[in-house]
């Protein structure tokens, strides 16, 4: 990886999409401050596109792409339902079996001394089944990932759930079925993300430009893709850094 600040303004003048996750690239300390909030208003303004992708449930990312300035759809569940608001969500994969999916959490709960709690917005998912990550370290993570091997479920997480899900959580494929559906050229679009679950965002080879906030640097011997920028900072001053290139960027041309 190299770090952001290496791509110069003129180099991104073409991005016309910003995909990016949403907590821990977005939020601080758990939060959703007023300076992202009209950092994504200036990337609207100055005609970029912006997607909230997320592992978080499809009632959730409604509200934010209800709320958020200039932000009309969105990605929920780790690249599962497309959300806008005032339709219903739309599945971009087969429908899952949720009831399979609990099943398989109470078996590790049962026979693998998980202790996994489902989230408290298990009501307003619809295609996967997340619990609390309860601060459990990477070592116990990949240990439950293994234990579901041949369960046809598949465990993913990022830095505040453990998701279970029918097919392989990924952003990256989520957003290439709607950039074909849009006609958006994935040439032109610079995605975000600071978590396992976030792999799919970075194919180098598809999306213009991939980056990852400062805490892949410290995993990343666990994603099965890299970015190919860093920034210098974590969370959402990864985030601002990434808004700044791009704003310059469109001022340069």
């Amino acid at each position: 990886m190299r770090p952001l600040a290496e791509v110069s303004p003129a180099d991104v003048c073409g991005i016309s999409l910003v995909a990016s996750d949403v907590d821990g690239t977005l939020t601080r300390g758990g939060k959703l401050a007023a300076d992202v909030v009209d950092a994504i208003a200036a990337l609207t303004s100055a005609g970029i596109v912006f997607v909230p992708i997320s592992g978080r449930p499809a009632g959730e990312v409604l509200g934010l792409c209800r709320y958020l300035p200039g932000v009309t759809r969105g990605v929920a569940e780790n690249g599962l339902l497309e959300i806008v608001p005032d339709q219903a969500p739309r599945w971009l994969q087969a429908p899952t079996d949720r009831a399979l999916l609990k099943r398989v959490g109470e078996q590790l709960n049962r026979d693998h001394g998980a202790k996994l709690r489902v989230t408290g917005d298990d009501f307003c998912r619809i295609g996967d089944v997340a619990y609390e990550r309860d601060g459990r370290d990477e070592p116990e993570l990949l240990r439950l990932q293994a234990a579901v091997a041949g369960t046809g479920v598949h465990l993913v997480w990022s830095n505040v759930h453990i998701h279970l899900a029918q097919a392989i959580p990924d952003k990256g494929a989520g957003l290439l079925q709607l950039f074909d559906e849009w006609g958006v050229a994935p040439g032109q679009v610079a995605t975000i993300g600071d978590s396992l679950n976030d792999a799919g965002l970075f194919r180098r080879e598809t999306f213009g430009l991939t980056v990852g906030t400062a805490d892949v640097a410290r995993h990343a011997e666990l994603f099965s893709r890299m970015p190919e920028f860093l920034c210098r900072h974590a969370e959402a001053d990864g985030f601002l850094q990434l808004v700044d290139l791009l704003l310059d960027g469109r001022q340069s041309t």
